[in-house]
C-alpha cells in the first residue's frame, strides 16, 4: 500500500510540475493573475518584419484565457483586408479549462464579406465567433498580415483594462537605412535594441503584469493604457513618396495625393459659381455650397486606412452622388476652389473620445477628414459626411481635438474648436393641467440645439409615430403616459422642436391619505453616470458641455391647496451650475418650477471629482423633493 501511495504521489508531482509549464489549462493561472481579471493573456508574441519601404509582415501569436462572460470580446476574431493590408493566413484554437483541446478552427472556416460597397480594392472582413462550452476557455490565435505600402506602422497595447498579463513580447525588424521611431505611453517599457546583418532589432517583453479596473467615463484609452507607438521615417504608399519626421512633410504629402483628385470639369465649375451668384460674401458662398453638398450628396462609410488614403476625384462624387469622408471633403474644398473660396482639408481622429496625438511625433493617429475655410478670426469648420449639422458647426465627434491642416506649404497641427454648453441646449417647457381624481392632461415643447438637436435628427427624426414616441418615452425617461400624441419640426430646422399632447389617470407619485405627492417635473433633468469612487484615479469626461433648461407649471382644480413647496435650490462650482426655483400662486392654484443645469467643461479633473459627485448628490435631493397637495 505504502509502494502505491508514493507511485500516485509521484504522479501528482509530474502533472503538478506539468501544469505549472502548460499555459492552455485555466488552474494553472496564478491567482495574484486572476484578481480583477476577466481574460488572462497566458503569451502574446507579435513580430513585425519591415522588408522595405513598401512592404512588410506582421505575425500574431496570441493563448488567452477567458475567466467569465465580461471577457467574451476576446472570442470574437476580426480582420480587414484591402489593397494594401492582406490577411494572409489565420487558424484558431478551442481550449477547456483542463487546457485539452476541443476544437480548431482554420481561416477556410472564417466568414469572409466584402465591405465598402465595391469601392474598396479587395476590401474583406474575416471574422469568427467562438462558441464556449463554458467558462474558463483558452484560445490560441495564430494570424499573418502582409503589407503592401507602408503608411503607419501597427503599434502595441502591453494591456487592457480587467486583463492580466503572464507573458508579452513585441519585436520589430527594421532595415537599419530606414531606421524606426518609437514613443512609449503610460509605462516605462524600454526596448532592447541590437543589430543583425543590416537590420535593427527592437524587443519588448513584459510579465505578470496584474488586472486593473477602469473608472467610469475615463475618455480615450491613449490617457492610461500602457502602448508603444511605431513611426516610419520615409514611407511608401500608392505610387507616393513620404517622409514623415515632420508635420510639414507629412502634410505635404497629403496635398501631392490630393492635388490630383481636386479637379472638376469646366461645365461643373460653372455650376457652381452659378448656383453662389447671388452671395455677397465668401461665407455666403460656402453656406450655399455645403447645404447642396448636405441635399445631394450620400455618405458612404470608408474609413481613412482602409481602401487606401486617396480619395476618389471631386469629379467622381459629383457624378455618383456619394463618397466617404474623404471623397465629400475633397469634393467640397473642389467646388469652393471654383469659385474663389480658399479652404482646406483637415486629416483628424473623430470619435467622442479622441486619442492623443503627439506634437513632437508625428504619426498617422487619424481616422477621419473634415474641412476648414482660414479666417483671421473664428474659422469656418465643416462636417462634409452630415446631413444634419448646421453649417460651421462641429460636434462632439470632432471638437476638441489636434487635427493636421494640410495646406500647400506642407501639415499644420491645428486645433479644433472647443465645446461650449452654451452652444449644447435643451429647453423643455411643460403645462400639466391636473383634474380632480388627480389624473392630468400635459402639454410639452422642446426646443433642441446641439448635440441633443443632432442625436434627434439621427435617431429621431425619420422613426414611424409609435417608434418616434416609444423613443420619446425611453431615450429622455418620461413617466409612461396613457394617451400620447407627438410631433415635430418636418425639416432639419435649427433649433429642432418637438411638442407632445399626453394623458394621465394618475400623475402623482402616491397619495397619504387627502395628501397627494408629485414630482417637480416628469423626466430627469440630469442623469449622468457618476459613481462614487474612494479616490478618483483619471479624469471624468462628459460627452460635451451643455445646457438644460426645464420649466414645469402644475394648474391645479378647486379644492386643492399646498401642503409643501420644495425650497428654492442653488448648486455652484466652477464646473457646474444648477439653480431651480418654485412659486406659487395661490390665488390662481398654478405652481412654476423652473430649473437650470449647465455642465460648463467637458473635464473634471480627478482632483475636483470629489466636488462633481457633491454636485450631482445636490442636484439629485432636488430632484427627488416631492410637492405635497391637499385634496379637500
Amino acid at each position: 500500500m505504502k509502494k502505491i501511495f508514493v507511485f500516485l504521489f509521484l504522479i501528482f508531482c509530474a502533472a503538478h510540475s506539468f501544469a505549472q509549464a502548460d499555459i492552455y489549462a485555466a488552474f494553472t493561472i496564478p491567482d495574484s493573475l486572476k484578481k480583477d481579471a476577466n481574460v488572462v493573456v497566458r503569451e502574446e508574441i507579435i513580430k513585425f518584419t519591415i522588408k522595405d519601404i513598401n512592404s512588410a509582415r506582421y505575425d500574431v501569436h496570441q493563448v488567452i484565457t477567458i475567466l467569465n462572460e465580461q471577457g467574451k470580446r476576446y472570442l470574437n476574431f476580426n480582420e480587414f483586408s484591402y489593397e494594401f493590408r492582406v490577411l494572409n493566413d489565420a487558424e484558431i484554437k478551442v481550449y477547456d479549462a483542463l487546457g485539452v483541446k476541443k476544437n480548431t478552427f482554420s481561416k477556410k472556416e472564417m466568414t469572409s464579406l466584402n465591405y465598402g460597397e465595391g469601392l474598396v480594392p479587395e476590401g474583406k472582413l474575416t471574422y469568427f465567433n467562438v462558441s464556449p462550452p463554458s467558462y474558463p476557455v483558452t484560445v490560441e490565435i495564430n494570424y499573418s498580415v502582409k503589407f503592401r505600402g507602408l503608411f503607419n506602422y501597427p503599434g502595441n497595447y502591453f494591456q487592457h483594462s480587467n486583463q492580466s498579463v503572464q507573458k508579452v513580447v513585441f519585436d520589430v525588424e527594421v532595415p537599419a537605412d530606414l531606421s524606426l521611431r518609437y514613443r512609449i505611453l503610460n509605462c516605462n517599457y524600454k526596448p532592447v535594441i541590437t543589430k543583425e546583418g543590416n537590420n535593427d532589432l527592437y524587443h519588448w517583453e513584459v510579465k505578470n503584469l496584474v488586472a486593473f479596473k477602469t473608472e467610469k467615463h475615463v475618455g480615450t484609452t491613449d490617457n492610461y493604457l500602457p502602448q508603444v507607438l511605431l513611426g516610419p521615417n520615409k514611407f511608401q504608399l500608392d505610387e507616393y513618396d513620404g517622409d514623415m519626421t515632420s508635420w510639414k512633410n507629412f502634410g505635404g504629402w497629403y496635398n501631392k495625393v490630393y492635388l490630383k483628385t481636386s479637379v472638376l470639369p469646366e461645365d461643373r465649375k460653372l455650376f457652381y459659381v452659378n448656383l453662389v451668384k447671388d452671395a455677397k460674401t465668401d461665407t455666403d458662398k460656402a453656406r450655399i455650397l455645403y447645404n447642396y453638398l448636405q441635399n445631394n450628396m450620400r455618405y458612404v462609410s470608408i474609413q481613412l486606412g482602409i481602401g487606401g488614403l486617396k480619395p476618389f476625384p471631386a469629379s467622381f462624387v459629383d457624378n455618383k452622388k456619394y463618397g466617404d469622408c474623404k471623397a465629400l471633403s475633397n469634393y467640397l474644398k473642389s467646388a469652393l476652389d471654383a469659385v474663389g473660396v480658399k479652404s482646406n482639408v483637415v486629416i483628424i481622429e473623430g470619435g467622442t473620445t479622441p486619442g492623443i496625438v503627439l506634437e513632437d511625433f508625428p504619426a498617422h493617429y487619424f481616422n477621419h477628414v473634415i474641412l476648414c475655410i482660414p479666417q483671421q478670426k473664428d474659422s469656418i469648420w465643416l462636417e462634409c459626411t452630415s446631413t444634419t449639422l448646421p453649417f460651421a458647426e462641429l460636434g462632439p465627434f470632432t471638437e476638441n481635438r489636434k487635427a493636421m491642416m494640410v495646406t500647400n506649404e506642407g501639415g499644420v497641427l491645428v486645433n479644433t474648436p472647443l465645446s461650449h454648453y452654451k452652444s449644447n441646449i435643451q429647453s423643455i417647457c411643460t403645462i400639466i393641467e391636473v383634474n380632480e381624481e388627480g389624473g392630468a392632461k400635459v402639454k410639452t415643447s422642446c426646443t433642441l440645439i446641439g448635440e441633443d438637436r443632432n442625436q434627434l435628427l439621427m435617431y429621431y427624426h425619420d422613426l414611424q409615430e409609435d417608434e418616434k414616441r416609444k423613443f420619446f418615452i425611453t431615450n429622455m425617461e418620461w413617466k409612461q403616459p396613457d394617451n400620447f400624441e407627438i410631433s415635430n419640426s418636418k425639416n432639419k430646422a435649427n433649433p429642432y422642436l418637438v411638442s407632445a399632447t399626453m394623458d394621465y389617470e394618475k400623475i402623482f407619485s402616491f397619495n397619504a391619505g387627502s395628501k397627494l405627492f408629485f414630482e417637480p417635473r416628469l423626466y430627469p433633468v440630469f442623469d449622468e453616470e457618476i459613481p462614487e469612487y474612494e479616490k478618483r484615479i483619471r479624469d471624468y469626461y462628459f460627452t460635451c458641455p451643455y445646457q438644460a433648461i426645464d420649466t414645469t407649471v402644475y394648474k391645479f382644480p378647486a379644492g386643492f391647496t399646498a401642503e409643501n413647496i420644495p425650497k428654492n435650490k442653488l448648486v455652484e462650482f466652477p464646473f457646474a451650475y444648477y439653480t431651480c426655483n418654485y412659486n406659487w400662486d395661490a390665488a390662481a392654484r398654478t405652481l412654476t418650477a423652473i430649473a437650470i443645469l449647465q455642465i460648463k467643461e467637458r473635464v473634471i479633473k480627478a482632483a475636483d471629482y470629489t466636488k462633481l459627485v457633491d454636485f450631482k448628490k445636490q442636484v439629485m435631493a432636488d430632484m427627488n423633493e416631492k410637492i405635497v397637495m391637499k385634496k379637500e
